[in-house]
């Protein structure tokens, strides 16, 4: 499968293309054989778009190079910011080392460059970050340049030793010298080897401190990832205000995602390795 190409095919329906914490639950197995079966007569990019997700979904990745095409022609930036998000939930170390996946960013406005360097960290891969560096010096916005900036520093914790407005060049010495330190065959998030449960232990300690204060989880990303990495909806997001009954489904959740096989430094996509 190469490309999508014209004609009609079954799409679940969508609404801003798949805005929320997760990209929504697994369809069916007879469903997702109708979607392979017509890819070859797609309509519109959105149709494209939003049936490799269902198939990728499912845990067949054959349809990532036809991703990558569509994220490297679209000029509808809806589904330019689908196809980035999802890339980054299930590019590799090895696609992200290949320039010409991410070819978009030569051209793409700074609604798509904003949306990648918010995406970046998800990809939980140190070779994202040269990408990074590169747009941090050739765009001015200042909107787009603190993204990047929060970006890099959610991978390199760079202000921690530096100043949060520090050169590229003194942004990239970080890099280099993380790299020599790193096994480069894992996965990172947040400097530490990849590992759900540790995200999960920290929703549910998040959990237990606004129920103590009455108030809102205030937590986004991770219920964001778990989701996403185990196909699993996190039943909280950032707005949810905590009380018991709130608290009681976050520890069943954590224990339906404690019974899962994860191995440190694996990159999961809705419950399958990333490889």
């Amino acid at each position: 499968m190469e490309q999508c190409k014209r004609g009609m095919v079954f799409v679940p329906e969508q609404s801003k293309l798949a805005s929320g914490i997760w990209y929504g639950p697994i369809l069916d197995k007879q469903a997702i054989a109708k979607l392979k079966e017509g890819l070859v007569s797609i309509t519109t990019e959105r149709e494209c778009i939003l049936s490799v997700m269902e198939i990728l979904k499912s845990g067949d990745f054959s349809v990532k190079s036809i991703l990558i095409g569509l994220m490297n022609s679209t000029e509808d930036e809806e589904v330019l910011n689908l196809c980035i998000r999802l890339f980054c939930s299930i590019a590799t170390n090895e696609d992200l080392l290949n320039n010409e996946n991410l070819a978009f960013l030569s051209k793409s406005s700074d609604t798509g460059v904003n949306t990648f360097a918010a995406c970046a960290p998800t990809t939980l891969s140190y070779h994202v970050v040269p990408y990074l560096l590169v747009l941090l010096e050739e765009w001015e916005d200042i909107y787009v340049e603190q993204t990047i900036r929060d970006s890099l520093d959610s991978i390199l914790n760079y202000t921690s030793e530096i100043s949060e407005q520090a050169s590229i060049d003194e942004i990239g010495e970080i890099y280099l010298d993380k790299m020599k330190k790193l096994d480069k065959g894992k996965y990172y998030y947040k400097q530490d080897a990849i590992f759900p449960g540790n995200q999960a232990k920290q929703l549910i300690s998040q959990a237990f401190s606004a129920l103590k204060q009455s108030a809102d989880l205030k937590m986004s990303i991770i219920p964001s990832l778990l989701s996403i990495w185990s196909g699993e909806k996190c039943p909280v997001s950032y707005n949810t205000r905590m009380n018991q009954s709130e608290l009681e489904a976050v520890t069943k959740y954590v224990t339906i995602l404690s019974e899962k096989e994860w191995v440190v430094g694996n990159k999961y996509f809705y419950g399958h390795r990333v490889e």
